[in-house]
C-alpha cells in the first residue's frame, strides 16, 4: 500500500512541478557549469554536518542554490532553454540539473 501511495505522490509532484529545471547561464560551457555546481556543493559540505546526517539536507540545498545564483546562474525550465544547449538531469529527483553550451 505504501508503494502505491508513494508512486501516486511521485506522479503528482512530477505533473504539478512541470518540466525539469536546470542551472544555466547564457554563454557558459557545459563543463564549466558542472565544475561550478561541484564547487558549490563542496563548499556547502564544508559548512554542514553531512557526516552525521548522511546526505545533503535543506541547509545544503539552500547553500548550493545561493552559491550558484551568486555565480550568475539561474534556474531555468527545460522548455525555456535554447535548443542548442546540452542538458544533464540531476541523478536526484527534485534537484536541478545542469545545462550549457558544448562549443
Amino acid at each position: 500500500m505504501r508503494w502505491i501511495v508513494a508512486g501516486m505522490l511521485f506522479a503528482v509532484v512530477f505533473v504539478v512541478g512541470g518540466c525539469a529545471k536546470y542551472w544555466y547561464q547564457e554563454g557558459k560551457r557545459f563543463d564549466q557549469t558542472r565544475h561550478d555546481l561541484a564547487a558549490c556543493q563542496a563548499e556547502a559540505v564544508r559548512y554542514s554536518d553531512v557526516g552525521r546526517t548522511h546526505g545533503l539536507g535543506g541547509f545544503e540545498q539552500e547553500f548550493v542554490e545561493r552559491c550558484m545564483q551568486e555565480n550568475g546562474y539561474q534556474l531555468v525550465r527545460e522548455k525555456e532553454l535554447p535548443m542548442r544547449i546540452r542538458r544533464e538531469s540531476s541523478p536526484v529527483f527534485g534537484l536541478p540539473g545542469i545545462a550549457g553550451t558544448i562549443d
